[in-house]
């Protein structure tokens, strides 16, 4: 923790250190890159272990302190700290548990609404007429930009994922900068159809040859998977609390 909050090029540093692995093929990991690219993850990343770690020294001290000197005290706070972790897992996993149905609707329309800033183009005023190009603002155009973050943030989805849209449907892309750019000749933009051999998009996606899966369930299987792994160390700790309790 205080390694990736006082070095900024932790992540970096790390990156390339397993880059030079035996056995490893000689190139950067993606997605250290992408979380070296964001200096305030990271930080907070860091401050997270660096807390957590204070945390298990303190609750560890008071367990070792209370049976070496067999203080009373000491052990019963020993104890009352693993209930209350164990209390917060359970409520935590309670609470996912009864609010998992709300995610499908919520996080759907979300992908929804990133859609229609979908703008598709690398000079954001074409969208402007003439008479209004002159009176251009500021807060217009950062939404551009934004619109322009946001179309690469999906390009990257639909290709790394191998999907096409929320839900590769008609109509998704029409609400989007993009569609009007293009009145509208293509209903899917080329990162929904797959690469060529060389590597690069074609200069448009035919419906037919669209990803056939939408993005949503791409990403709800990953988050699945995630979140399978964390209910096994969840359901491990937790049992591991109640094993040091009962002791």
């Amino acid at each position: 923790g205080v390694w990736l909050i006082l070095d900024r090029y932790a992540v970096d540093n790390l990156a390339l250190a397993i880059s030079h692995v035996k056995g490893i093929q000689q190139h950067q990991d993606d997605g250290l890159n992408e979380l070296a690219s964001k200096p305030t993850a990271v930080r907070q990343i860091g401050y997270l272990l660096l807390f957590g770690g204070i945390a298990v020294i303190f609750v560890a001290s008071l367990g070792c302190c209370g049976a070496a000197k067999e203080w009373r005290p000491l052990l019963c706070c020993y104890a009352s700290c693993l209930m209350l972790i164990l209390a917060i897992e359970i409520a935590a996993g309670i609470y996912a548990a009864m609010h998992s149905h709300m995610f499908d609707k919520d996080f759907r329309q979300i992908l929804r609404a990133s859609l229609k800033l979908y703008n598709g183009t690398d000079t954001p005023t074409t969208l402007l007429s003439d008479e209004k190009t002159t009176t251009i603002t500021t807060t217009n155009s950062r939404s551009s930009t934004d619109a322009m973050l946001v179309k690469t943030a999906w390009d990257k989805l639909m290709q790394e994922k191998a999907c096409c849209g929320v839900d590769s449907r008609l109509g998704e892309f029409s609400q989007s900068g993009w569609y009007r750019l293009t009145k509208g000749r293509s209903e899917f933009p080329p990162a929904c159809c797959p690469p060529k051999r060389n590597g690069k998009l074609a200069a448009s996606c035919p419906t037919v040859f669209r990803y056939g899966e939408g993005c949503y369930n791409r990403i709800k299987e990953s988050i699945q998977e995630l979140t399978m792994q964390f209910k096994v160390v969840m359901w491990t700790a937790i049992v591991i609390s109640l094993i040091q309790a009962i002791k």
